[in-house]
């Protein structure tokens, strides 16, 4: 669907913004009854007119200073400005204030309307067009036309509309369709036999009817009963078409313009937002560390302070990265505009964007602001790096989900964003880790296993989970762990033990001679199944250091020459391959066997037969119903 497009007014107060507006549609934006008998819009006013063969919203917004606030959440998230200026009194304080909102919010092409030329001699006229022109030469305007008019004598108000209608063409600011549905709410009503009905600008995302939404800050889920947009009825949204909900079951004292309508849990409140921040050269003061002020951001305006990262004074016309520490929830995403008001007088002091909607507070530091500079100039890219490096210290994966909900993206996004930095991400499972840290853990588990190995010389090496439980990581699934060691250079792992590449088991003099003596002993003769116990095998090696035969026992085990058995007891690589033949000509010729029967067979005790039994069980080679042991399912194992 072809995206709506949306003007906004904006100009110093009585400056001809609303009868403008009625000139150009025919309709009065100042739709409440103290706005008329004031004769001035102290809130949002909307209207729409044809153009195009289609339908625009013009939003007009209140010119007095008192209501910055409000024309703030009137200008973001529209297409283009309509900037009004008296031709009889040109460019005043609130024009310019105004105009440095605009180009704040990204605004960056409109139409300037030389308002009330009937009032105005050529003198006049000329030096208010060449200020108006100098005005959007000083704030980066582009394609921005001047146009003389009169909403009394209907001069200028076709060609008005031909260039609104020219700016139509170009279609407006790219909006993304794809991300999440997100809504500012920047108007709320209570109507009777309907309840409560909250109005703003899709700022992103589409919303079909019969979807529930979620409301931000309360984080409550709630029920949409039904939609309009640009005055009708409809299903289905778009980003940039100006909607309105009805919510039942919501009281609208409850709420606040500010609080937002998003789809799912990728958006959420933060109470620390990290900032690029330019402080107006038209500011009468510097910007002091920590000063209170008021932060303006899509609908919403908050008080909090501004942490200066690097310096602890601001000049007027200087650029920094800060953190904003809100005195309450706010929801930001990567790139929104905002102003900035001083706290007491309310003017506007400044502007930038979101670098960061979920920051952690920090110390001042220099390489901080550097890493942040970075993500202004790598954009969404950026952000998504820093998200990796700022892995918990116990943690060492992020998951795409993960990912998405800490920069507040699709997972769409984010994995188109991941997919760039393939030479500094790697995945393992379903998360990913950078080649940073993976360098960084590199030396920790190489550093860690060769202190194991030399204080358990006759270990082939370390279980993994121990490993990483020793290095204060808390991951379970063994499978990440093996996909994590696999790709570390120099580290080997089989099944769940991990060892250094070129390690080798060093026994002493001692235990060599203790390997001999216990090989020998379980040696059997001819096919004899020979087994003992433990306790009884070290008595006869004579190895009365406990800790020392164990550590045989496990070098033994791990080399494949000696298998432990349930009950304590031990056999031979001989005695289990002898163990192994007399199974399989039993089952050939029985297709069965118990302990009781393979007993006699073995020449050995029933107890000894239900330990080698249950451990071929174990291997494979029997399937054990109820005691008795058949072939198993599969083929036979060689």
């Amino acid at each position: 669907m072809k995206q709506k497009i949306t003007f906004c007014t904006a100009g110093h107060i009585d400056h001809g913004k609303s009868s403008l507006v009625i000139a150009l549609t025919g309709e009065d934006p100042d739709t409440r009854p103290e706005e008329k008998m004031r004769g001035m819009t102290i809130d949002l006013g909307f209207t729409f007119m044809p153009v195009n063969d289609e339908e625009i919203a013009i939003i007009d917004v209140p010119g007095h200073e008192d209501f910055v606030r409000t024309m703030i959440a009137g200008s973001w998230g529209v297409d283009y400005f309509l900037l009004t200026i008296a031709s009889d009194e040109g460019v005043m304080p609130q024009t310019i204030e105004h105009a440095e909102i605009i180009a704040s919010i990204g605004l960056k092409e409109g139409v300037i309307a030389m308002t009330r030329v009937d009032l105005a001699n050529d003198k006049m006229r000329l030096s208010s067009r060449e200020e108006a022109r100098t005005l959007a030469e000083e704030m980066g305007f582009t394609d921005t036309n001047i146009i003389e008019t009169s909403a009394v004598t209907g001069v200028g108000i076709n060609e008005l509309r031909d260039e609104l209608a020219r700016l139509t063409r170009k279609g407006g600011r790219e909006r993304e369709i794809r991300e999440p549905f997100f809504l500012p709410i920047d108007r709320i009503l209570s109507i009777p036999g309907h309840g409560t009905v909250v109005a703003g600008t899709v700022a992103c995302g589409t919303y079909r009817l019969g979807k529930p939404l979620r409301l931000l800050p309360h984080d409550m889920e709630v029920r949409v009963r039904s939609v309009q947009t640009h005055g009708q009825s409809v299903d289905e949204v778009y980003p940039g078409q100006r909607s309105a909900f009805n919510l039942p079951r919501v009281e609208a004292e409850m709420l606040e313009r500010g609080n937002c309508l998003v789809d799912g849990d990728i958006y959420r409140t933060s109470s620390i937002i990290t900032v690029t921040y330019n402080h107006s050269k038209r500011a009468e003061k510097p910007l002091l560390h920590r000063q209170r002020v008021r932060l303006l951001t899509g609908t919403a305006e908050v008080i909090g302070r501004m942490s200066i990262l690097d310096r602890d004074t601001l000049m007027p016309g200087d650029n920094t990265i800060c953190q904003f520490m809100s005195e309450k929830p706010l929801v930001t995403r990567y790139g929104d505009p905002f102003i900035i008001c001083h706290f007491s007088t309310k003017r506007v002091i400044g502007g930038g964007r979101v670098l960061d909607p979920h920051s952690k507070r920090v110390r001042r530091k220099k390489e901080l602001v550097e890493r942040y500079r970075q993500i202004e100039k790598d954009g969404e890219r950026g952000l998504i790096e820093l998200i990796m490096k700022e892995m918990p210290a116990d943690r060492l994966l992020w998951t795409e989900e993960e990912i998405a909900r800490r920069a507040s993206f699709s997972e769409e996004k984010t994995r188109r964003h991941i997919e760039t930095l393939k030479g500094d991400l790697n995945r393992i499972g379903d998360g990913y880790i950078t080649t940073e840290l993976l360098s960084y853990l590199g030396e920790r588990v190489r550093g860690a296993l060769e202190r194991y190995h030399r204080e358990n010389p006759t270990a082939k090496g370390m279980e993994v989970g121990s490993l990483f439980k020793k290095l204060g990581y808390s991951i379970s699934d063994r499978a990440t762990m093996s996909g994590i060691i696999e790709m570390i250079e120099g580290v080997q792992i089989e099944g769940k033990i991990v060892y250094l590449s070129e390690s080798e088991v060093a026994l002493s003099r001692s235990q060599r001679h203790l390997v001999e003596r216990i090989i020998k002993e379980l040696e059997p003769e001819g096919d004899e199944i020979k087994i003992l116990g433990e306790s009884g095998l070290r008595e006869i090696v004579g190895s009365p250091d406990e800790r020392n035969f164990e550590a045989v026992m496990t070098y033994l085990t791990r080399q494949g020459d000696v298998f432990r058995l349930f009950g304590n007891k031990v056999i031979g690589k001989k005695t289990l391959n002898n163990a192994i033949n007399f199974l399989k000509d039993v089952l050939s010729e029985r297709g069965s066997v118990r302990a009781s029967e393979f007993k006699d067979i073995a020449g050995i005790s029933r107890r000894d037969a239900t330990a080698i039994l249950d451990h071929l069980n174990n291997l494979g080679y029997t399937r054990r119903v109820s005691g008795t042991h058949y072939p198993p399912d599969n083929e036979k194992r060689e």
